[in-house]
């Protein structure tokens, strides 16, 4: 079976590479750990593990991506092997970014998606008020996790982001298939960003629907993992998605 592989943020990691396509993964006071690339899919890793170079290419070779974070769980960086065959979303991407109104083009979409996105959280929550604005919706879902959890889940949100944005990138990056679209082709998007900050709506369902003993007894990324894990289906397929309908959008206006 092919697992993504987590690499949990408060403990010092050291990659290498073992004989064939296998990552060595090793920490002080822990039994050393090998995981063949032919089974992970992709890699969540903090930014301060200490990589070696051949393990590094050894992922790039095998086309496994690699999401580095800082501590708070925000992306740094997306690590992804050589071009594949592109797909026609990608040729609609490169056409926007030839296009003299790409950039707001990709942001009222990007809009439009957020204000759905947002909608069904709402629903799903029962916490419908008539705005639709992010900053209110955050707010209203904050105050249903709270109701729930008994305290705020602000780190289970942020675990649960940091944990998902490997999944974004592997489902762009099997999308697109030339990563240098996923960041900053266009002046100042960066589609990996984008969708991943849509994706924001989904992580808050996920919580929504997880049973709160679990968030209040866990830890909070040993939770996103598992929850992340468990409902990959579902987000795989809101990933899925969302590219659709950008694809659908981008077809419709330049075309």
């Amino acid at each position: 079976m092919i697992r993504p592989l987590y690499l949990d943020a408060a403990i010092r990691w050291s990659v290498g590479l073992d004989d064939g396509a296998v990552l060595k993964v090793s920490a002080p006071g822990r039994a050393r750990s090998l995981y063949p690339l032919s089974r992970v899919a992709r890699i969540v890793s903090p930014a301060h593990a200490d990589w070696t170079t051949p393990a590094l290419l050894a992922c790039l070779r095998a086309g496994v991506p690699i999401v580095f974070h800082d501590t708070r769980g925000e992306p740094l960086g997306w690590c992804f092997g050589p071009r594949r065959r592109e797909t026609s979303l990608g040729n609609l991407l490169r056409l926007a970014a030839d296009h003299a109104e790409g950039v707001l083009l990709l942001r009222q979409w990007q809009k439009a998606a957020e204000r759905r996105e947002i909608l069904d959280a709402l629903t799903e929550a029962q916490a419908l008020t008539g705005r639709l604005d992010s900053v209110s919706a955050r707010a209203s879902l904050c105050n249903a996790h709270r109701v729930r959890l008994g305290q705020p889940a602000g780190r289970y949100l942020r675990a649960l982001r940091c944990s998902a944005t490997a999944l974004v990138s592997d489902k762009l990056h099997q999308a697109l298939g030339d990563p240098s679209l996923i960041g900053f082709a266009i002046e100042g998007i960066h589609l990996g960003d984008i969708l991943t900050s849509l994706m924001e709506w989904q992580l808050q369902t996920v919580l929504l629907r997880y049973p709160p003993q679990v968030q209040i007894n866990g830890c909070a990324a040993r939770f996103a993992a598992t929850a992340i894990e468990r409902s990959s289906a579902e987000l795989h397929s809101a990933c899925g998605r969302l590219l659709g309908d950008l694809e659908r959008y981008l077809r419709e206006r330049l075309l």
